[in-house]
């Protein structure tokens, strides 16, 4: 972690901020520069503490593919993936945010396709965990796929993403 860093970066920059003060002859500068080299690195910690790592919980309700349509979509966005997936182990979860965009969870569990072709409708609820860092996006996590267990989301290898118009920008987890 980068936090030694700021600390060191920090007290240098106070030790700086008082050497400056010493040789400045007025008064009022001279106390500014010995206020700023005492304060910036608390107000800077605490900005980050205040603004980094903000999780929130996003439910989404998401049209679900699996089989034949679930392969068929996977292989149209991951182009250049030379082993197309087993129908059997594919669910595509997509939802259109407009501008031709779609955002989108790729997953394979046999498990998971089971449930959601038990699903009455082609909808699921879809929760994640979204960190935010100064409001923008950091990373994301599936928490849930309707009331398929979280304990059983062993899902492998998965993929997320956005297709389409990428001189629009849409977010698909916006704050």
């Amino acid at each position: 972690m980068l936090i030694p860093f700021y600390v060191v970066g920090f007290i240098l920059g106070g030790l700086l901020c008082f050497a400056i003060a010493q040789r400045v002859p007025n008064r009022a500068v001279k106390l500014s520069f010995q206020i700023i080299g005492v304060i910036a690195g608390p107000i800077f910690f605490l900005v980050v503490a205040i603004f980094s790592s903000q999780e929130r919980e996003k439910t989404y309700v998401m049209e679900r593919l699996t089989g034949k349509p679930a392969a068929q979509y996977y292989m149209q966005i991951y182009k250049d993936d030379a082993d197309p997936p087993d129908p059997e182990t594919i669910v595509i979860l997509k939802r259109n945010i407009g501008n031709n965009r779609v955002c989108f969870s790729s997953l394979k569990s046999k498990e998971l396709a089971h449930y959601v072709e038990s699903l009455p409708t082609h909808t699921v609820k879809v929760q994640y965990t979204v960190i935010y860092d100064f409001y923008q996006i950091r990373t994301f996590r599936l928490e849930s796929v309707g009331d398929f267990p979280h304990d059983n989301m062993r899902m492998g290898i998965g993929g997320s993403g956005l297709t389409d118009s990428p001189y629009v920008y849409e977010p698909c987890f916006p704050w």
